[in-house]
């Protein structure tokens, strides 16, 4: 199975396993009791979160999608290619570090912009993080043993995607742990 299967596999896995790891950790959240036909309002942090989840994906859909275009191999030879690459997964990292510093002063500051609802859904949104990682590696670690088994060594240029694609990984698995929090009935 060629390697860019594997890591459709692995984003599939991840998101399946992100949210049962989210299921499991909203069975801690106290209970959310509402009126028949009553709904809530997207809080500030549900509304930043979506906004940025969405940024953060289609700079990953772009940053995967030309690696898929021009394949592994023109990643690791093509400057401009890589560069493309590298620059929209730092500007992923950019949003997310401008989403997890206002968040930030939110957490600390105490004017009602957070609720206790949005600080239990904080503090259960990273319980996928681990297991999306982990399942990111393994369909790693297994595309690549069966790609390159023949050969018995795996070209260094996949350790730069391997490394990329664990780390936007790891950001999208946040935010995504967070808008599952609120998806809860």
């Amino acid at each position: 199975m060629p390697v860019i299967l594997w890591t459709i596999l692995a984003v599939l896995a991840v998101f399946g396993i992100l949210w049962i790891a989210v299921q499991r950790a909203q069975r801690r959240l106290p209970p959310l009791t509402l009126d028949a036909g009553e709904t809530l309002t997207p809080t500030a942090l549900q509304q930043s979160t979506r906004g940025t989840l969405i940024a953060c994906l289609a700079l990953a859909v772009c940053s995967g999608g030309i690696v898929l275009t021009h394949g592994a191999q023109a990643f690791w030879d093509i400057d401009r290619v890589r560069l493309w690459v590298t620059a929209l997964n730092v500007a992923i990292l950019g949003v997310f570090a401008v989403h997890s510093a206002r968040v930030g002063r939110w957490v600390t500051r105490d004017d009602g912009t957070l609720d206790e609802r949005d600080r239990s859904i904080l503090a259960t949104a990273a319980a996928g993080q681990g297991p999306a990682l982990l399942v990111t590696l393994a369909a790693w670690t297994i595309g690549l043993t069966e790609a390159f088994h023949v050969v018995g060594t795996v070209p260094t240029y996949y350790l730069y995607l391997v490394f990329w694609s664990c780390l936007i990984v790891n950001v999208l698995a946040a935010l995504a742990g967070v808008m599952l929090g609120y998806r809860r009935s």
